[in-house]
């Protein structure tokens, strides 16, 4: 259990104010604020236990040339920090410190619900009410900075996620390494932008500091569903 939670780093009345009203705009089912979700996803990256994490490689060049590959497409080395994240987020819901109505947080979805995980689509987290089209939240993908190799793909999967019928409202990609890793990330994603595409939510953690940042950027998928 997370002790006064949420984090009193900003002050203890702007943390009360963020889950007073989180809880009323959650209660009703209404659409989140998209900077109030992007807080949640940084609270939890940021309440994770390094202690669970601190035996996992951040590059995969460290990894043998005979799995290298397979491991980068299967985010071998993402997987530690996205299941502590998921812990970290199932904590503070459980202690009340955040509430989602209905929805719930769910990884690793059978490919076949909702007709449309699959073909590699399958998103590492997605926020929704289990068994209804609508209203989808979230779908969050994790990615090292030193995949970078994987980050279009993942664009690509976060915006068409977004378009009908499933019309998730927020595509969200978790970025994990160090600061100079981070960096390099940063400039190719600015490079894959594009004007009046799906916004997608980029949210930064950086592995020296345990900090998370977050920033919003425009990308047009090349195909929607296939």
């Amino acid at each position: 259990m997370f002790p006064n939670l949420p984090s009193a780093r900003k002050g203890e009345k702007e943390n009360a104010n963020f889950i007073r009203t989180f809880r009323e705009n959650t209660r009703k089912l209404r659409k989140l604020p998209e900077k109030d979700l992007v807080k949640i996803i940084k609270l939890a990256l940021e309440k994770t236990d390094k202690t669970y994490v601190n035996l996992a490689r951040l590059r995969y060049s460290m990894l043998d040339d005979k799995i290298r590959t397979l491991a980068m497409e299967n985010k071998y080395l993402e997987r530690p920090f996205a299941y502590e994240f998921y812990h970290a987020l199932r904590e503070l819901i459980e202690v009340k410190a955040v509430e989602l109505g209905r929805r719930v947080v769910q990884a690793e979805v059978d490919k076949r619900y909702q007709n449309y995980f699959r073909n590699g689509k399958i998103p590492d987290f997605i926020i929704h009410v289990p068994g209804q089209i609508e209203p989808n939240l979230a779908v969050i993908e994790f990615k090292l900075a030193t995949n970078v190799d994987g980050l279009s793909s993942d664009l690509e999967k976060l915006a068409a996620f977004k378009r009908f019928p499933l019309k998730y409202a927020y595509g969200i990609e978790v970025i994990i390494g160090k600061a100079d890793d981070l960096t390099l990330a940063i400039n190719l994603i600015n490079k894959l932008t594009h004007v009046r595409g799906e916004k997608i939510v980029i949210v930064t953690f950086n592995t020296d500091s345990w900090k998370a940042k977050d920033f919003t950027i425009e990308y047009m998928p090349s195909n929607g569903f296939t």
